[in-house]
């Protein structure tokens, strides 16, 4: 294992990114994150984890998509590791913006490669990837030898970057590696996730400030983990001295409906389940009161219908272990929001 003493972790507001600079700093490690040109150089992820004035902990402002901004930057930082977790990573938005996503995604990744072989040819390059590079139900569940068939432009925006770290490593003899991530929640994610978006509403409901909430396709099964198992699997994954790609996942696949169970389990609300399709609902136990319905206008015009990944290989080699079953992430993420609730009414 090599030390990382200076690391470029893009998208360093992100919840990957801020979880990313907050165990590199606890390992010593100097962190140069990076943001958007105009945007907040910190959010409220690193304000929340207490990172806002960390000393050993830089902001950068870059458009990964120009190349020699790119290339100006690694020369500047002369990183040891760089994480690239910056991207468009909202499969939803893919559908409205396909070129956009594959730009986000794609090219951003090849300039950030060529910047790392002319100018930190040494650094271990990991891209935060995706399960969405997977396609086919029948291939589940998946590892690193499964057959890439992305259904997606999200999905074909990773794959993109995926091919690309695994042909520089292939050709120029980079140290880049992929990590190619399930879904992986915390109390960090973004409301825009489905799982986040249950959290709060759970809390607020729970709260008496709202009374239910609308989902998308119930059926939708996803191997649900907690982030930052996967990001300290990353970090293991740059100390490395060989590049190689790793799926990290907890094998165990529940469906949207189990998900919103859960996290109102949480806070001892039973649902039971009534109708099909667009008219069911989840009403809670014991009274008539519907707590989640279902909107056709969150539906995707295509939906992988079962992701669930075999991580045999990243237990073996990066010691990768999740830590929390789905009852103990959903309960996490519902505790804190219902605390971010009641401090904002404090």
């Amino acid at each position: 294992m090599n030390p990382i003493r200076r690391a470029l972790v893009t998208g360093i507001s992100g919840q990957d990114g801020a979880l990313l600079a907050a165990r590199l700093l606890a390992a010593g490690a100097d962190v140069v994150g990076t943001h958007r040109p105009g945007r907040d150089p910190v959010g409220w992820r690193l304000r929340e984890l207490g990172l806002a004035a960390a000393g050993r902990l830089s902001a950068a402002a870059l458009e990964p998509r120009d190349g020699d901004a790119c290339a100006r930057l690694v020369a500047d930082v002369r990183p040891d590791a760089v994480f690239h977790c910056a991207g468009q990573s909202r499969v939803a938005d893919s559908f409205r913006d396909p070129r956009a996503s594959a730009d986000a995604n794609g090219t951003s990744t090849l300039n950030l490669l060529e910047a790392v072989r002319a100018h930190a040819p040494t650094a271990h390059f990991v891209l935060a990837a995706s399960a969405e590079i997977f396609g086919a139900p029948a291939d589940a569940p998946q590892d690193e030898s499964t057959p890439l068939a992305a259904r997606t432009p999200y999905g074909l925006s990773k794959l993109y970057a995926h091919a690309a770290v695994g042909a520089w490593r292939a050709s120029f003899g980079l140290r880049a590696s992929s990590a190619i991530l399930f879904n992986h929640e915390s109390e960090w994610r973004d409301e825009a996730f489905v799982t986040r978006k249950l959290s709060r509403a759970v809390a607020r409901v729970t709260l008496g400030r709202a009374q239910d909430v609308s989902l998308g396709n119930l059926d939708a099964r996803r191997d649900f983990g907690y982030a930052p198992d996967y990001v300290a699997a990353m970090m293991a994954m740059a100390a490395r001295a060989e590049a190689d790609d790793y799926v990290l996942a907890t094998g165990h696949a529940a469906s949207i409906r189990d998900f919103a169970a859960a996290a109102f389990a949480a806070t001892g609300i039973a649902l039971d389940w009534f109708g099909e399709g667009l008219e069911e609902v989840g009403v809670e136990r014991g009274s008539d009161r519907v707590r989640v319905r279902v909107d056709a206008a969150f539906f995707r015009p295509v939906d992988a219908p079962l992701l669930v990944g075999d991580a045999a290989k990243a237990r073996r080699e990066l010691g990768f272990a999740p830590s929390l079953d789905l009852a103990g992430l959903a309960r996490r993420m519902v505790e804190a929001d219902l605390a971010r609730e009641r401090a904002a009414v404090a």
